[in-house]
């Protein structure tokens, strides 16, 4: 017969095992996927332009469907926004990955900005990639961490705990389609966003 604490020990380690199973199974999962094989999936393009659903093409993506804004040359920076499907998973995704592809119409980049924003009732984060997409398509993808350097209200380094409060209730999600000045234009796909462990 087994003694009763070998077992109360067995137990307490299988637990602990499926626990930690667990949470590697959750890390990276996938909560959006949006390759726009379809449809434009509910994002809109805003900024230089007035908001309007992004121009949806089966063909011309990373491979198949792409979405794409159009600049107005209005003087402000054009961004595609996120439908609410995804930002209602951002809570998920802390510590995880935002990533997503991009080309643009401007061989010379002319406009510097934040690339990805995230606002909510906490704060507004942004992050900037340190080269910017070209005429065909370049490949993103940021951890959702402190340690990747998100910046907080415009001017400070985001600490963890502020990252986690914009992501808790988040309003806005927006990534950057304009690189140069003037008429212009920006197609995204492979957008996806995973979670963290």
């Amino acid at each position: 017969m087994i003694p009763r604490r070998f077992v109360a020990v067995a137990w307490t380690l299988s637990v602990a095992a499926l626990a930690c199973h667990a949470a590697v199974a959750h890390a990276g999962r996938t909560l959006v996927n949006h390759d726009f094989t379809d449809s434009a999936q509910g994002w809109i393009v805003s900024g230089d332009t007035r908001p309007a659903d992004a121009l949806f093409s089966r063909t011309g993506g990373h491979p198949g469907g792409c979405i794409t804004g159009v600049d107005e040359a209005l003087g402000e920076t054009w961004y595609f926004l996120a439908p609410a499907a995804v930002l209602q998973q951002l809570p998920k995704a802390v510590n995880g990955t935002l990533s997503y592809s991009l080309k643009q119409s401007g061989a010379i980049i002319s406009l510097f900005d934040d690339d990805v924003v995230i606002v909510g009732p906490a704060g507004r984060l942004s992050y900037r990639f340190p080269s910017p997409p070209g005429t065909d398509w370049t490949d993103f993808s940021v951890q959702l961490s402190a340690a990747s350097g998100w910046t907080w209200n415009w001017n400070q380094r985001a600490s963890q705990a502020q990252i986690e409060q914009v992501l808790a209730a988040p309003t806005l999600l927006q990534i950057r389609g304009e690189y140069v000045t003037g008429d212009d234009m920006g197609s995204l796909d492979n957008f996806a966003l995973t979670a963290g462990p």
